[in-house]
């Protein structure tokens, strides 16, 4: 099974564990020496070590096919569901929380300047209901809430992963913002082809253009 990474900013991430594990256990260990009762410093060393090492599996999560089974991770604990049990695949703005700021874009370097990074979102649910819902799923945050109990796991998008959820036993249809596919459209079309279940969305809402229409 080829696996891709659930999280993009890992590295940052470790670090913020390792650290923050690490003060608390330095913390312990200072206190087993100068603080009674002797309790509180073993628990704060194991509170510590936990710390930097449990948050690790969460952030190093991976996720992919094997066989017609979609493996995944979910607060670090994996999970499997079969691929004709995934309702719709949502393609949108992969944002993440960045310590101080809240969720942002996540953005990578390209040759003229950050270029944000798609997300992929797969969802239980896939009934021409969800079309009404996507105008407020513009990032990978909105859409988990938006459709909270169908949610299922998201990544940073990787066109391999979206091949083989094309050519697995998935048979939704693939939600992708018009920002987004503005941004990476050769390379949907190469994947995607042009196909009744390729739906692009924007943000005006669906009852809107309704009325519009009439």
């Amino acid at each position: 099974m080829k696996g891709y990474f659930q999280n993009y900013r890992r590295g940052p991430n470790m670090a913020l564990f390792l650290v923050l594990g690490g003060i608390l256990a330095a913390a312990g260990v200072l206190g087993i020496f100068f603080v009674q009762p002797l309790a509180w410093g073993v628990v704060a060393v194991a509170a510590g070590v936990l710390l930097a090492a449990l948050p690790q599996f969460a952030v190093f999560a991976c996720c992919g096919f094997k066989g017609d089974a979609f493996f995944y991770r979910r607060l670090g604990v994996p999970r499997r569901i079969p691929a004709r049990d995934i309702g719709a695949a949502v393609l949108c703005i992969f944002d993440e929380y960045r310590q101080w700021k809240g969720f942002q874009p996540a953005t990578f370097a390209g040759k003229n300047g950050p270029v944000t990074l798609p997300a992929l979102v797969l969802l239980r649910r896939g009934d021409e209901g969800i079309e009404d819902e996507l105008d407020l799923c513009d990032t990978r945050t909105a859409a988990r809430a938006v459709f909270g109990k169908d949610y299922i796991v998201s990544a940073p998008l990787d066109f391999d992963l979206l091949r083989e959820l094309k050519n697995s036993a998935f048979a939704g249809k693939f939600y992708i913002s018009e920002y987004i596919y503005e941004l990476y459209k050769p390379g949907f079309e190469e994947v995607l082809g042009e196909s009744e279940r390729v739906v692009v969305y924007d943000r005006i809402p669906k009852a809107v253009k309704r009325r519009l229409k009439k």
